[in-house]
C-alpha cells in the first residue's frame, strides 16, 4: 500500500476521484468524455483542488473478458488518447491505483499499462491501493490545521444493488482502521454513505464521521454489457470531497 501525502495550504480543499472511465470502450460516448473533461477543468481552475485516479482508466478489452474487443478501439489508441486527455492536468493528479481492466494485461503479459502511463505523466503509481494523507490549512509554523486520512482501492466482486455496493466500501475498514473516508469503484455506482464512530484520541474518546464512497463511472448503459446483464442504470460522474482546513473544524463533506 502506497502512502500519498497531499498538501493544500488554503482554508479548504477538494479531491475528485476519477475512475472507471474505460478509455477505448465505445460506450464512453462524447457525453461521458465531456463529463470527465468537466471535472478536470473544474480542478484546473482551482488552486485548492486535486485529482486521484481510481483505476480502469483504460478498457483493455479481450475475448476472455466481459468487455467486448469488437466494441473497443485498439489498445494503442486508447493508451495514447488517455495520455493526451490527462497530460494538461498531470500536476493536479496526486496518484493513481490500478483497476481490474489494466490487470488483465498484467495477468496475460506481466505488464500493467498504467505504470508507464503514470511515469510519462509524472504521477505517483500506487499499485493496488493507497492511503491518502490530506493536510489542509497551512499555518504560520508550516504545519497544517487539519489532517484527513483516506483509503482507496479499485474494488472487487459484485455489488449490483446499492446496498451490496456500499457494503463493499464498508468492508475496506477491515484492511485499515480509523480512516476519515474509504473509497472504491469497480461496480460503476455513484453513492455515498456515512456513519458516526467513536475513536480514542490522546486522553479522550472523540466522535468521528466516516464516509464510504463509490466513485462512479462514465460509461453509457444502452447497448453495453451492463444492459446485456440487466445491471441497474447508474448516474454518470464522480464524487467531490471537500475538506475543511480551519483550526477547530475537522469536517469532510462529499457531494455526488
Amino acid at each position: 500500500m502506497q502512502v500519498v501525502t497531499v498538501d493544500i495550504p488554503e482554508s479548504h480543499g477538494y479531491l475528485i476521484p476519477i475512475g472507471d472511465m474505460h478509455r477505448g470502450d465505445k460506450h464512453l460516448s462524447t457525453s461521458g468524455l465531456n463529463k470527465v473533461k468537466g471535472y478536470l477543468n473544474w480542478v484546473q481552475e482551482r488552486d485548492n483542488a486535486r485529482i486521484f485516479l481510481m483505476g480502469d482508466i483504460l478498457n483493455v478489452a479481450s475475448r476472455t473478458a466481459k468487455s467486448n474487443p469488437f466494441e473497443s478501439v485498439s489498445v494503442g489508441d486508447e493508451y495514447e488518447s488517455a495520455l493526451e486527455l490527462f497530460r494538461p492536468y498531470a500536476p493536479k493528479i496526486v496518484g493513481c491505483i490500478t483497476g481490474n481492466h489494466e490487470q488483465r494485461m498484467y495477468r496475460d503479459f506481466g505488464f500493467n499499462p498504467l505504470q508507464p502511463f503514470c511515469k510519462e505523466l509524472g504521477i505517483v503509481y500506487c499499485g493496488y491501493s493507497a492511503a491518502l494523507k490530506i493536510r489542509v490549512g497551512k499555518c504560520k509554523s508550516n504545519s497544517f490545521y487539519q489532517t484527513y486520512w483516506g483509503f482507496a482501492h479499485h474494488g472487487t466482486g459484485g455489488g449490483g444493488t446499492l446496498g451490496g455496493a456500499l457494503n463493499k466500501k464498508v468492508k475496506l475498514q477491515e484492511v485499515v482502521h480509523g480512516m476519515d473516508f474509504y473509497m472504491s469503484g469497480h461496480d460503476h455506482q455513484l453513492i455515498v454513505g456515512t456513519r458516526n464512530i467513536l475513536l480514542p484520541e490522546r486522553d479522550q474518546i472523540v466522535h468521528r464521521r466516516v464516509h464510504y464512497i463509490d466513485t462512479g463511472s462514465f460509461l453509457d448503459w444502452d447497448k453495453s454489457y451492463s444492459e446485456e446483464a440487466a445491471m441497474p442504470i447508474s448516474k454518470q460522474g464522480a464524487p467531490r470531497l471537500r475538506f475543511d482546513g480551519k483550526r477547530h473544524s475537522h469536517d469532510l463533506h462529499v457531494s455526488i
